[in-house]
């Protein structure tokens, strides 16, 4: 008996192998990151700055706090000082050396403006502007200035009086100073401040326009 020819018998058919439940599935997508919404973002990042700001400038504040600053009048004269009899004027050209100095080793001081008036008894005779100057760490600053009364009322009261001292030889006067400062020390400057000084009593010798003898006056400042 011939045994079957392999080449002319029938391929067999595969039979599809069952796939799994689990690749027949659809497989999970993976979820989105959850994403902070940029505007919050913002908000926290500006709060966040604004406190570091904020604590920097009170440290330095603290640790920095400006010492007052000091004035005095080093020296007065007057020249062509008038007084009338019966209309209560007076006429005068009142010279003053002011000093002022700022103890502070870190911190330096601007002016942004500054106004000195001389009077007698609170009652002013002259005023005038100082211009704009800056003062750095432990410096001394000389201010020199002549404030002019030409035919300025007096009350009766300090026309008396005034006339009384001219007969001695001395005056006493007050020196007013009115400023509008800040501070700075490296990045930082403060806001603008209003520093009033008085100096008072300035004694005035009305017969010698010569400093001889001028009591150096301390002036009590605030700011």
């Amino acid at each position: 008996m011939v045994p079957p020819n392999p080449a002319h018998q029938p391929a067999r058919r595969t039979q599809p192998q069952p796939q799994s439940q689990s690749q027949l599935q659809p497989r999970p997508q993976p979820l989105p990151g959850r994403r902070m919404n940029p505007v919050l973002c913002i908000i926290v990042a500006l709060v966040l700055l604004g406190l570091l700001v904020g604590l920097a400038i009170l440290i330095t504040y603290l640790t920095l706090r400006p010492k007052r600053l000091i004035y005095t009048v080093e020296a007065a004269s007057v020249q062509d000082f008038a007084i009338g009899n019966n209309d209560d004027h007076i006429t005068a050209k009142f010279s003053y050396v002011i000093k002022s100095y700022n103890p502070e080793k870190h911190v330096s001081v601007r002016y942004h403006s500054m106004r000195i008036s001389t009077a007698h008894h609170n009652q002013s005779v002259s005023h005038k502007n100082i211009s704009p100057f800056k003062q750095r760490p432990k410096n001394e600053t000389r201010i020199k200035t002549q404030l002019v009364s030409k035919n300025v009322a007096l009350s009766k009261f300090n026309a008396r009086d005034l006339r009384a001292e001219k007969s001695k030889g001395t005056i006493e006067m007050e020196v007013y100073i009115t400023a509008r400062v800040s501070y700075k020390t490296w990045i930082f400057r403060s806001r603008r401040r209003t520093l009033k000084a008085v100096c008072t009593p300035v004694m005035i010798n009305v017969t010698s326009s010569s400093l001889d003898g001028f009591q150096r006056v301390l002036c009590k400042t605030r700011l």
